[in-house]
């Protein structure tokens, strides 16, 4: 800032004393456009003197930062979408075990990542209860969790 200052200080003398030694007429006019250049280049010396690759380095980092944020965003909402979809399969094989009169302790289920469709899908199921073959069928078939990725307390 005093740097500007003194600049701006410095291109009014000058001007100043430019235009008190130059003599009437077509000379006066031209020192006088002169001076006025000289003055406004001593204003906007601050952006002339911008340091470019300084900002575009600061860009660089803002975009980079950004992004980061973004893939975050998108990490949290795979989890949260995760979680849903095995919190909702649970709940509907508690209820379906319910339904059949059969009520079951624990159930686990855990979602694995379709890459072809870009969606969770219930991969296996874990159920602290005797084996229920009916169970198992809607737990298969509505589900999609084939009996081989399903376990049992105890087969039977």
């Amino acid at each position: 800032m005093r740097e500007w200052i003194a600049a701006v200080t410095a291109a009014s003398v000058l001007a100043a004393g430019a235009m008190a030694l130059t003599p009437k007429g077509r000379v006066r006019q031209v020192t006088r456009l002169a001076c006025g250049i000289l003055c406004a280049l001593a204003v906007v010396s601050p952006v002339v003197r911008l340091d470019v690759d300084g900002l575009a380095a600061g860009m660089a980092e803002y975009r980079r930062r950004a992004d980061e944020i973004v893939d975050e965003a998108e990490q949290e909402a795979r989890y949260m979408d995760r979680t849903y979809i095995e919190q909702r399969c649970q709940a509907y094989i508690s209820d379906k075990a319910a339904e059949a009169g059969r009520p079951v302790g624990d159930v686990r289920v855990t979602a694995r990542w379709d890459e072809d469709a870009l969606i969770w899908v219930p991969w296996s199921a874990a159920v602290d209860a005797a084996y229920d073959g009916a169970l198992s069928a809607a737990i298969e078939g509505q589900l999609g969790i084939p009996a081989a990725r399903q376990s049992w307390r105890s087969d039977g």
